[in-house]
């Protein structure tokens, strides 16, 4: 683990980060900090990478393959920034089980006279802080490694890399500048998948197979051709919107056994929230609003290509008959 218990005799370690109290006892949220490793950490940065900054964790001095004098001050600076999130996300991952007194009596929660439990609006809080916080960090993580890509070579390794490089919308930071999501990582990945459905169907109807092909494999390119990344933000803006749309009806949508339900925090009197259905009317004004835009920024992108068909030679222009087409709820009829 990034974590060890001869760093955490009174939590030092750990309160770099979060101001937990020293008597907290390190072996008590060892087991999360373990789980939270595999389910973020681990996936994020790939086995062989994560293994060589454990590797750095466990003896900073070592001789450590692909770790020399020169990159070693941007592993410290690493390590901090993977710890940051690994504990945060830890807390927020077994915060009702660190909560919770289990013995053979049964479950209990513990108070006593000078210390009572939180009350249901403050634990709301504080677990949507951990679960924010920890996610943030992740993308500064991630900035940083990118950022200093050369001083990583196994993080180009990696499954997650391999998958953020071809997409064109591959970070956080790329789709705040183009819809305001708070720069927030939750909402970045729950949109990815249906950023992956525009591209394959709006984008990639746009720009024709031959020219979306090539779009694709100059992005993956330490050095893409110029003529592409001169196209990339006329692709990017209509791909973020219409993604949005599309998520539009399912980012609120909680998948039960009951069935679907959109949700939201509703105040209550004891200062807690509730879950509460939102009305359709606010995904859909959202849906069609973005829709639009998308729409709109597709018009734009479409113009570009054909100004600039000679810099795309891929780029094939929509034509065909004007007689031939839907004749469904029009006025006259070609026959």
């Amino acid at each position: 683990m990034l974590f060890k218990q001869s760093a955490n005799l009174k939590m030092e370690e750990v309160r770099k980060f979060v101001p937990v109290s020293a008597a907290t006892a390190f072996q008590n949220i060892a087991p999360f900090i373990e789980s939270a490793e595999v389910t973020y950490i681990v996936p994020i940065l790939g086995s062989d990478f994560y293994a060589q900054l454990l590797a750095f964790y466990t003896d900073p001095s070592a001789t450590i393959e692909g770790i020399t004098d020169t990159n070693r001050p941007h592993f410290s600076r690493l390590l901090e920034y993977v710890q940051r999130a690994l504990i945060n996300l830890t807390y927020n991952y077994g915060y009702d089980f660190m909560n919770t007194i289990m013995n053979d009596a049964g479950f209990h929660r513990q108070e006593t006279d000078t210390e009572k439990g939180l009350y249901k609006y403050q634990e709301d809080a504080l677990k949507s802080g951990f679960k924010n916080n920890g996610f943030n960090a992740l993308d500064t993580m991630l900035s940083f490694i990118e950022n200093h890509l050369n001083d990583f070579p196994l993080f180009k390794n990696s499954h997650n890399y391999t998958i953020r490089r071809s997409s064109l919308i591959p970070s956080t930071q790329v789709m705040d500048q183009i819809f305001d999501i708070n720069n927030s990582r939750l909402v970045f990945l729950k949109v990815s998948r249906f950023v992956t459905q525009v591209e394959d169907f709006e984008i990639g109807a746009v720009l024709g197979a031959g020219l979306y092909k090539r779009a694709k494999e100059e992005i993956i390119k330490d050095e893409p051709d110029l003529k592409i990344k001169t196209l990339l933000p006329y692709i990017q803006r209509p791909l973020v919107h219409l993604a949005i749309a599309r998520a539009s009806f399912q980012l609120g949508v909680n998948v039960t056994d009951r069935g679907l339900f959109f949700e939201s925090q509703e105040s209550t009197l004891i200062n807690s929230g509730k879950t509460t259905p939102l009305t359709d009317q606010q995904f859909y004004l959202l849906g069609v609003k973005s829709e639009k835009t998308g729409n709109d920024y597709l018009e734009l992108l479409r113009g570009f290509l054909l100004a600039n068909a000679g810099d795309y030679p891929d780029y094939i222009s929509p034509g065909g008959s004007p007689f031939i087409r839907n004749n469904a709820g029009k006025t006259s009829t070609w026959v």
